[in-house]
């Protein structure tokens, strides 16, 4: 039991890399009240392609600073789009169905069947003191990615700036435009900036996917997660230590399909891959009918205002 648990611990550590990165993004997206990317999964693949061809050529952090500018150039364009009126949830399709598409299309140009494909340094892994010598759970932090460290660090800095810092508290009340506009804060321009954070860290996010663990790339390789992101940015209340244990929650599930690929763990492999999907699509229902509820109730007591007037 004990090795499973360092086994589980160690896979989850790794898959949760990119699902904190992107969920920070979405989460400073979601606070600005700029509305909700539907793109992810297209910004992670053609991060994912970039990091591998640059990290290829420059070596693993110039991988991640590629992932880094191919998500900030889909962040502008999403907010290009969402100045001009455009719905959300059109932006987001549109960005996910090119996303994809671009990066198989330029993965098949650039290594055809046939060919050798191309393949990156993975990102060095760290040990982390004080917890590599736990006595049963230690292990897997003996040699941690660096990809992890990086999100973990993300996470304490977008808390922190949230909370603490003047353009944090500018872009929470960017979330109410009139209060906004009356105080003298441009929300155009903080929503803007918002849209630049999670396309960047979404781009991140996939060259961390994969210069973390395989060092290659293979068309639709995010395989989901950046709708996954999603139930990890609600499931954690929209705060960065939610998103962090969101993100471990949900790659635990995957490292449990992985496991029982090579374990019996009493269902079959597949049923373990379809698990995190199952949750996510779990989460997203209670929160539409939380949404609809708190509607309903705010609905019914401007009514009632509005009769007692």
């Amino acid at each position: 039991m004990a090795e499973l648990v360092v086994l589980l611990l160690g896979s989850a550590l790794t898959a949760a890399a990119p699902l904190i990165l992107a969920g920070l993004g979405e989460l400073a997206l979601e606070r600005s009240g700029a509305g909700f990317n539907l793109g992810i999964e297209g910004i992670l693949l053609c991060g994912a392609l970039a990091g591998v061809l640059v990290g290829a050529a420059a070596g693993p952090w110039a991988g991640v600073a590629a992932g880094l500018g191919v998500g900030l150039l889909f962040g502008l364009g999403y907010a290009a789009c969402a100045a001009l009126g455009v719905d959300v949830v059109l932006i987001g399709i549109t960005i996910s169905i090119v996303g994809a598409g671009v990066s198989t299309y330029l993965f098949q140009v650039i290594a055809p069947a046939g060919r050798t494909n191309i393949s990156s340094p993975l990102l060095p892994t760290v040990r982390i003191p004080g917890l590599s010598e736990l006595p049963v759970l230690g292990p897997p932090f003996h040699a941690v990615s660096t990809g992890f460290v990086l999100a973990a660090g993300m996470a304490a800095l977008t808390a922190w700036a949230l909370r603490s810092t003047r353009y944090g508290l500018r872009l929470r009340s960017a979330a109410n435009a009139r209060t906004a506009a009356a105080q003298g804060i441009s929300v155009a321009r903080h929503r803007l900036l918002a849209a630049l954070i999670a396309g960047g860290l979404a781009g991140v996010a996939g060259a961390v996917l994969a210069i973390a663990t395989i060092g290659t790339f293979t068309p639709l390789m995010s395989g989901g997660r950046g709708f996954l992101v999603l139930a990890v940015v609600i499931i954690g209340r929209r705060t960065a230590g939610g998103v962090v244990a969101g993100a471990l929650l949900f790659a635990g599930m995957d490292g449990l399909a992985v496991l029982a690929e090579t374990r019996d763990l009493g269902l079959p492999s597949e049923a373990y891959h379809a698990l995190p999907y199952f949750a996510a699509l779990v989460v997203l229902c209670a929160h539409a009918r939380w949404e609809a509820r708190r509607a309903a109730k705010i609905e019914k007591a401007v009514t009632l205002k509005e009769s007692v007037r």
